[in-house]
């Protein structure tokens, strides 16, 4: 069954509730900050406010600053954010969650929100409300049981998992490719399906049963061969190759709860574990091609749903401290999962968190004079978050090399013209390739971070030719022994036979006789 809504129905929910302006307006970006290098990510996180009436909608977005540990907070009366992806660009932060109160029948929303300040740009009414996936392409949003055009802003509704098998939607995930939407549909004592659905058509293409219930969350690996699986308090982690349906499961001792994210690289997956009645969990690393648990860290939360840093080097949670209070944001390191820092989050329920995507660098890139050696100069290339942390130079003659710095010299050995090529690497690992693992972009590749320039390195030059006649010759022959000292020598040599000629002719002069 599928429906089409759009403008109209998000105009009369947010008539009642006054959360946004008209979603019928044109597509709003994002306005960029004045400075827009070097600066830091942030970890967003969803939350429902528990101060307010609970049967009031009402909730925030709170952003912390991963560098300087700041928190900013943006709060509504009348809304409450639960799941959250970003934008490729990093310009724009998308929500779904919940609007209404116990006089008007609840409402799931689809808002666009300035990543910079979480002000509302433009939102539409949409069918479900608790997981969210942007296409790596930036054109195509999904929830469990909608699809986004974020250009247009229609939404298609559809029910991928009642069709024929009554199971719920736990969550959904995008190919890198954004070909094909992954949904986990089940219910306890109805068994689970991993269903395939074409982004384009909406029709479903593949389906891959499990024989236990598994709702939970999914992520995808960066190069789209395989998902991994969080089940909602369970006690295994599952490993899905997405070409043959292949299954392999980490049986474990722990409790399991929340999502699952994958790190940059695709090698590892992060889970949390939960023991609710001493109000505890922990984090854990599992190496996907062994599916064995490599590392784990203690919370002092549980509930948590992990997400790990662009650069792969930290892994943020949330969790509860209590069934309906957020205990706090606490930063891991990747590698042992130990506890880094923590920002406690007070008053508040999570759903969800994620974080800001690294972005290419922009190279620019100059040369000198064509002599040799010639300095090629790419300082004026700027990076959005963080540094440039690498130059990768081809000079165009079969030589290449890799440094820190924005300089470099190199010399060529044959004349001619040469196109050399810098690739510029972000500190969070950025260049020209996308990594996305599912709900969204976590590095924004980009051809920007290459830049070229073109050096005519001259023929060397040739000693002028005598002019006939003159006596003089055009230019002095080549410096060295065989050059401008002979000629040198030789005219010595003539002025010195001269004067033994005079001096000869003198001494043989016959004498003078007395008359």
């Amino acid at each position: 069954m599928m429906r089409r809504t759009g403008s109209t129905r998000a105009l009369t929910a947010l008539a009642v509730v006054g959360i946004a302006a008209a979603p019928a307006a044109p597509a709003t970006a994002a306005t960029p900050p004045d400075d827009d290098t070097g600066r830091s990510w942030e970890v967003a996180v969803a939350s429902l406010d528990l101060t307010r009436d609970p049967w009031t909608f009402s909730g925030s977005l709170a952003f912390l600053n991963i560098d300087d540990g700041s928190l900013r907070q943006t709060p509504w009366s009348d809304y409450a954010p639960n799941a959250l992806a970003y934008a490729p660009d990093a310009r724009t932060l998308y929500t779904v969650g919940a609007v209404g109160d116990a006089e008007v029948a609840e409402v799931s929303l689809f808002a666009a929100h300035d990543a910079s300040t979480g002000d509302v740009l433009w939102t539409v009414t949409v069918s479900g409300w608790d997981d969210l996936a942007v296409s790596a392409d930036g054109s195509v949003a999904m929830t469990g049981r909608d699809k986004i055009d974020l250009t247009t802003h229609s939404v298609v509704s559809f029910d991928p998992c009642d069709e024929t098998s009554n199971h719920d939607v736990w969550d959904v995930a995008l190919t890198p490719d954004g070909s094909t939407a992954w949904l986990v549909c089940g219910r306890s004592g109805f068994g689970s399906q991993l269903r395939a659905y074409d982004v384009a058509t909406l029709s479903l293409v593949d389906t891959i049963e499990f024989s236990a219930f598994v709702g939970g969350g999914i992520a995808i690996t960066p190069d789209g061969s395989t998902a991994m699986l969080s089940p909602l308090y369970g006690w295994y982690v599952l490993r899905v190759d997405l070409a043959t349906g292949a299954v392999a499961d980490l049986a474990t001792d722990l409790l399991l709860s929340g999502s699952v994210s994958i790190s940059p690289d695709g090698t590892h997956a992060y889970f949390a574990s939960s023991r609710v009645f001493d109000v505890s969990g922990a984090l854990h690393a599992v190496d996907i091609a062994t599916m064995s648990i490599t590392a784990s860290g203690r919370l002092v939360n549980y509930g948590t749903d992990p997400i790990v840093s662009p650069d792969g080097d930290h892994v943020f949670a949330v969790g509860r401290e209590e069934w309906d209070t957020i205990e706090g944001i606490s930063t891991h390191d990747a590698a042992t999962l130990t506890p880094l820092s923590h920002t406690p989050l007070d008053d508040a329920l999570s759903f969800r968190l994620t974080i800001t995507p690294d972005q290419a660098p922009v190279a620019r890139l100059t040369a000198s004079e064509p002599n040799s050696p010639v300095t090629f100069d790419a300082s004026a290339s700027t990076v959005e978050f963080g540094s440039i942390a690498e130059y990768a130079w081809d000079f165009g003659d079969g030589v290449s090399t890799v440094t820190t710095t924005p300089t470099v010299e190199h010399e060529y050995a044959e004349p001619g013209e040469f196109t050399a090529t810098v690739r510029l690497t972000s500190s969070g690992g950025t260049s020209t390739e996308d990594v996305y693992t599912g709900h969204q972009l976590l590095r924004n590749g980009d051809a920007s971070a290459v830049a070229t320039v073109t050096v005519a390195v001259p023929e060397p030059a040739v000693p002028e030719p005598a002019v006939p006649g003159s006596g003089v010759a055009g230019a002095l022959p080549p410096a060295g022994f065989n050059g401008a000292t002979w000629v040198m020598a030789g005219i010595g040599m003539l002025v010195a036979g001269a004067i033994a000629v005079v001096i000869v002719r003198r001494r043989v002069q016959p004498q003078r006789k007395d008359a």
